[in-house]
This record gives structure tokens, C-alpha cells and sequence, in this order.
């Protein structure tokens, strides 16, 4: 018995250090030039700054598909079939389909630089009158929407606030749907924290005007309005874009009077997608708001007594006044790609995601965005570990799904789409995020802080990052932000709202967000490489785990 006991133990300390032996071998393939050395090229010039849908994106995705086959990697991304010579065809031959590793899908491109039309007409009974306004000076539009046109009557909502606390609820006796909402910003008592209304809004300390004026854009929306008016009778009104300034822009790459092409004055979006229906907010001066109000009976200086009790407002439609409205944006269709690669494990039924975005923000007026941080890191993290995992020589306890996520930058639209198209036999039972690891965040004194948030059911993620860290002496600075659903600004919001488990690694913004100097020499490699090291030691021990 002693004998078989002795064996036993020795067969547990063979398979314990070859166990580990594995582990170190994938942890070896982990080094500073090993991250380096992909990174120099997404973030390099040739790759244009990696815009959805540009050439440098697609230069970068056949890059990290070339990768992907290098190590061994199979391919997760659509059937299609291999290109054949007309000598072929003509002898009868017949294409062949195989998996590549991209995911194709399309969006829809739309410019911000919108040009707009506002009339009001104001009818008597007799004659109508049509006033047109001058976008800037009479006029501002709002929000986030595509082209459009509407002619549609007003509703006077005054505040626009429903308080069970104020008894006020503008809402309740009007019909809202296919009208305009008109809305003063702000409440009675707005500037006096004495008055009944700053002090039932402000019950917990915590009133947000910027949370309370979205709120009564979404009530209205949710009632039917198909647009908003806003007037805010304590405020100024001046044009965005005044023609006269001497400098249009003035930031430490451009100074000049001429306006300059911008990311940001695109909208991309997948086509057809289920979302809330974003309305127009138009914001008015002072005359042309107070003109459609003149026949109220002095209704805007009752309105703004600190002491006025909203719950005797009666909203109501202005009659005889309606507004025609039109916007229109240049669309066009472009063809967009994620890269995904696969490792099958011993349980093929559950497959942890491994995800990163490579796409950012561009090249404009002559600057390449590249990128380095965002998110060539979180790229190279991701392909760094599907590396070690197969350098270790063991097959994982689960499945790995390796993604490179495209259309982040505009909207998570790459991961949104695939967490929309999952294929029926991927059960995906967790999605490990890795954006933006490279860099110190601008509040950070310590150089070593990393971000990480996980889904609050699972605490024994924090458990074994943490133990991970210590053990390993990696010196990192862990915060960890746990909750039920997380939310954020990339790719692991799609999983998390499907109530699949996250966990997400982030460094925090720097002063190069955005700008193209977010360049490989900014990027602490050390730290990067150690928090690759730290996911793929926390990686492995949640594959093992039940």
C-alpha cells in the first residue's frame, strides 16, 4: 500500500510540473519584443489609422488574419469560396468553399455636416404666414439623427418634467405622437435653493440638469413626439459657427480660418438596426421662441416665478402654428470586416471570447490617427495570447474564440453584430475584453493602474487576477469595477447587455487620445506586456475552473 501511495504522489508531482511546464512555455512567448513587434506595424503609417471600412483597415484585418494562420489558428469567419481561373471553368471545375477568417457585414455612412430647413406658419384663420430660419442665428438642431422631413402642429409642454413629488405631469391630458414638444430647459426655481422645486429635485443632492433635460427628451419621445423644441429663457444664444472669427479652428495641429475635415462629422450605422428612434432637438433664440409663445398671456413670466407650481400647468396644443422641418445627409454603403480566429478545447461546448478592436480614427487633413494605444494594444494583447496558448503545446480546458473587432470607434458596431449573429453552436460563457492596455491614464501617479471591470455574479474573477498579480510580482495597480450589467464605451457592452459575463481591461484615457500622436514611442511596453502576462495566467486558470 505504501509503495502504491508512494507512486501515486509521484504520478500527481510529474503531472502537477508538466502542468506547469505547459503554462510556462505559453507565458514565455510572452516578451517585450513579441509585443512590439506586431504592434509596430498596426500602428504604423501604412495602415492609414485603421478607419472601418478604408484600405488600412483592410490592410490591417489580412495582417491579423496572416497572424492568425501563422500560429495556428483556425478560422471562425464566413464560408466563401476560392477565386478560379476561366482556364478552370472552362475545363469544368467546379469552386471551393472554405472558412475564412473574416466576418463581413455592411454599414450605412452618413455625413454630420448636415444643412437644414426650419419654417413656422402661423395661420389666422384668413391667411397663413411662413417665416423661414437661418441655421445658427435663429436656429440650432441637436442630436444624433438621420435625413428627414416633417410638417407637424406644436404642443406646449412647459418644463416637460414628471414628478410624482410635484405632482406635475405635463404629459398626461395632451397627444404627443406625430407632434413637435416645445420644452423650456431648466425649472421654476432653477437659480433659488430655497424654492419648493430646487428642493424636491435636489431631495438627495444628486440633481444633474444635463441628466433632467435627457430625461424629458426621452419622455417626449417615448410619447410620440417626432421632435423638440427647447428655449432656454435664462440663456444667450449665440450661432456654433459664426463666419466672421478669424480662426476657424485653433488646437496644436491646425490654427486657420478654414473649416477641416473631422471623424467626428461622420455617423455610421448598421443598416436596419433595432434601436430607440432619435428625434431632432431644435434649440431657439429668445425672439423666435417668445414669437410662437406671444398669444400665451405672459405665460413665460409666470413660468419662471422660483415659487410657481409646475402641477397647475396644462399643456396644450398652439393653435394655428405649425412647423416644416427637413434635413438631409449623404449616404453611401460600406463593406466592413471582423477577423476571427478559433482554438478548440477539450469542452467544446463553452467558448470564452478574446476580443479587441483594431479599427480607430483614421487619416484627415493630412494627420494619420495612428493609434498605438487605441487600439493596436488591445489587438496585439489579444493575438499575443493566442500565441502563448498555443506555444504552451496543451490544449485548452474550453474553447477559444479570438476576435478583431472593426466599426468600435462609431458605435461597437463589429461586436455588435457578431453578439447578434452568435452561430446557434457557440455558447459563449465569457467575452475578456482588452482595450486601450498600453498607456498611464492621466490621473494616474502610480504608472501601473489598470481598469478592470467584470460582471458583479462573479467575484472570483477579482480572486484570481488579484492572486495572479501578487504571485507573479507584476506590480500592476488593479481597480477593480464590478457590476450586474456593465456598461462603458467598447466591445464588451454588446455581451454584457445578452447577460454573458465580461471582464474588461483598460488603462484609462491620456492627453493623446484621439490625437495623432498616440504613437508607439508613447507606449510602455513593460506594462503592456505585463498585463498580457496577467491575462493569460487569469485565462488559464478560468478555463480550468468549472
Amino acid at each position: 500500500m505504501k509503495n502504491i501511495l508512494t507512486a501515486f504522489l509521484f504520478v500527481a508531482v510529474v503531472l502537477n510540473l508538466a502542468a506547469q511546464n505547459r503554462q510556462d512555455k505559453g507565458l514565455q512567448a510572452i516578451t517585450i519584443e513579441t509585443v512590439e513587434a506586431p504592434l509596430k506595424f498596426l500602428a504604423s503609417d501604412w495602415t492609414e489609422g485603421r478607419e472601418v471600412g478604408t484600405k488600412g483597415a483592410y490592410m490591417a484585418a489580412d495582417y491579423i488574419a496572416s497572424v492568425f494562420q501563422m500560429y495556428g489558428i483556425k478560422p471562425l469567419g464566413d464560408m466563401t469560396q476560392k477565386s478560379m481561373s476561366r482556364e478552370f471553368r472552362l475545363q469544368g471545375k467546379k469552386p471551393e468553399f472554405y472558412r475564412s477568417y473574416f466576418q463581413n457585414f455592411d454599414l450605412i455612412t452618413e455625413t454630420r455636416n448636415k444643412k437644414s430647413e426650419l419654417r413656422w406658419s402661423q395661420s389666422n384663420g384668413v391667411s397663413t404666414r411662413i417665416k423661414k430660419l437661418t441655421e445658427g442665428a435663429d436656429y440650432q438642431v441637436q442630436g444624433r439623427i438621420g435625413s428627414l422631413e416633417f410638417d407637424a402642429p406644436i404642443v406646449f409642454l412647459g418644463y416637460g418634467i414628471k414628478n410624482k413629488d410635484l405632482k406635475c405631469d405635463p404629459y398626461k391630458k395632451v397627444e404627443l405622437k406625430g407632434k413637435i414638444a416645445f420644452i423650456l430647459t431648466g425649472f421654476a426655481g432653477i437659480n433659488d435653493q430655497e424654492s419648493r422645486n430646487y428642493r424636491t429635485l435636489n431631495k438627495d443632492n444628486s440633481l444633474s440638469t444635463n441628466k433632467l433635460e435627457r430625461t424629458k427628451i426621452e419622455n417626449a419621445r417615448e410619447a410620440g413626439a417626432i421632435a423638440i423644441i427647447k428655449y432656454n429663457p435664462g440663456h444667450v444664444f449665440k450661432a456654433a459657427n459664426p463666419s466672421n472669427l478669424p480662426m476657424f479652428s485653433d488646437n496644436e495641429f491646425y490654427e486657420g480660418d478654414q473649416p477641416q475635415d473631422d471623424f467626428y462629422l461622420k455617423k455610421i450605422f448598421l443598416p436596419n438596426w433595432e434601436t430607440k428612434q432619435e428625434i431632432p432637438v431644435i434649440q431657439l433664440n429668445k425672439n423666435f421662441a417668445e414669437s410662437i409663445l406671444k398669444n400665451e398671456g405672459g405665460i413665460l413670466n409666470t413660468l419662471q416665478k422660483p415659487d410657481y407650481d409646475m402641477a397647475k400647468f396644462t399643456s396644450h396644443e398652439l393653435k394655428d402654428s405649425r412647423l416644416q422641418f427637413k434635413i438631409n445627409h449623404d449616404q453611401k454603403v460600406i463593406r466592413a470586416r471582423n477577423v476571427l480566429g478559433y482554438i478548440e478545447g477539450e469542452n467544446t461546448d463553452e467558448v470564452v471570447v478574446i476580443g479587441g478592436h483594431y479599427d480607430h480614427v483614421g487619416k484627415y487633413n493630412g494627420f494619420i490617427f495612428n493609434g498605438a494605444d487605441d487600439n493596436a494594444s488591445g489587438t496585439v494583447g489579444m493575438l499575443t495570447l493566442a500565441r502563448a496558448i498555443k506555444e504552451s503545446g496543451k490544449k485548452p480546458a474550453k474553447s477559444i474564440l479570438f476576435a478583431a473587432w472593426t466599426g468600435e470607434e462609431q458605435g461597437l458596431w463589429g461586436s455588435k453584430y457578431f453578439v447578434k449573429n452568435i452561430p446557434d453552436d457557440l455558447n459563449i460563457v465569457l467575452d475578456i475584453n482588452m482595450d486601450m492596455i498600453g498607456r498611464t491614464s492621466i490621473k494616474d501617479d502610480s504608472e501601473a493602474y489598470l481598469k478592470m471591470q467584470y460582471t458583479k455574479q462573479y467575484p472570483i474573477f477579482e480572486k484570481i487576477f488579484q492572486k495572479q498579480n501578487e504571485a507573479n510580482n507584476l506590480n500592476l495597480d488593479i481597480r477593480f469595477f464590478p457590476s450586474e450589467q456593465p456598461k462603458g464605451g467598447s466591445d464588451f457592452v454588446p455581451f454584457a447587455a445578452e447577460q454573458i459575463p465580461i471582464i474588461s481591461l483598460f488603462t484609462g484615457l491620456h492627453r493623446h487620445y484621439h490625437y495623432p500622436n498616440d504613437e508607439l514611442e508613447y507606449i510602455d511596453l513593460e506594462k503592456m506586456t505585463n498585463i498580457i502576462k496577467l491575462t493569460y495566467l487569469g485565462l488559464n486558470e478560468i478555463l480550468e475552473s468549472e
